[in-house]
């Protein structure tokens, strides 16, 4: 019986592994964004507005928090007065010349920053590109309607806007996975002096494959970190309180 428990929820969390995130891109005039796993939105733009009661109980709440604020602040500038001996102008001077000390031992040479980035570099090199390889874009719209102050103008539009969507698609397909594009549509309005433009794509990526992304940048961050004295003692440094 505990076999099949543990293997019934090995599965689950393969499948669960398995699903997409899934990020839904759309621009019709305004920007609509949304990223979802299963039934869950993340992260949705723009976001929905909460109710007028829950606005004022918070601006009441902020308006109390800062009248305590300034209390407290006002206590403390009497009391600060009526003790004026100089002491508490030496502790400030000891408190800002630590706080200095700090901010010089953080600083690292340029030597130290070099191995930082390479540190950086070889950890994201290979896992960023297999990450974004994995990364599917499908249902791309793209439609774009080429104006101009006058005819010339709007047919150097039509142009420049064919070779910057044809430069972007390729560039696109060379580090993403792009699907066949569902529809492509640029013209030109010689009656119109702007330019408009309607876009929507989703993007997809397997859960299992952005924790593979996270495990393996981990895992040559920290061979790289072992490996190198340089990149060690600049790290130190850097996170050194």
């Amino acid at each position: 019986m505990g076999w099949i428990i543990a293997g019934a929820v090995l599965i689950v969390l393969l499948i669960l592994l398995l699903c997409n995130v899934t990020v839904i891109f759309d621009f019709n005039g305004d920007i609509y964004l949304r990223i979802s796993y299963l039934w869950f939105t993340i992260l949705k733009i723009p976001a929905k507005k909460k109710s007028n009661r829950k606005k004022k109980r918070r601006a009441k709440k902020a308006l109390k928090s800062v009248a305590k604020v300034t209390e407290t602040a006002a206590l403390d500038e009497v009391k600060a007065e009526s003790g004026a001996d100089g002491s508490g102008e030496t502790e400030r001077g000891m408190e800002n010349s630590k706080s200095d000390e700090k901010k010089t031992a953080k600083k690292l040479s340029l030597g130290e920053i070099f191995e930082v980035v390479k540190l950086v570099l070889d950890s994201l090199g290979k896992p960023l590109k297999k990450l974004l390889k994995r990364t599917k874009i499908s249902r791309l719209r793209l439609e774009v309607i080429c104006g101009g102050d006058d005819a010339a103008k709007a047919a150097l539009n039509f142009g420049r806007v064919n070779i910057i969507v044809g430069n972007a698609l390729g560039w696109i397909d060379s580090f993403f996975t792009l699907k066949p594009v569902n529809d492509l549509h640029i013209d030109v309005d010689f009656g119109s002096e702007r330019t408009t433009a309607n876009a929507y794509c989703e993007v997809r990526l397997m859960l299992i494959a952005a924790l593979a992304f996270v495990f393996t940048l981990l895992g040559r961050a920290i061979r790289y970190y072992s490996s190198h004295d340089g990149a060690k003692s600049a790290v130190d440094k850097f996170i050194k309180k």
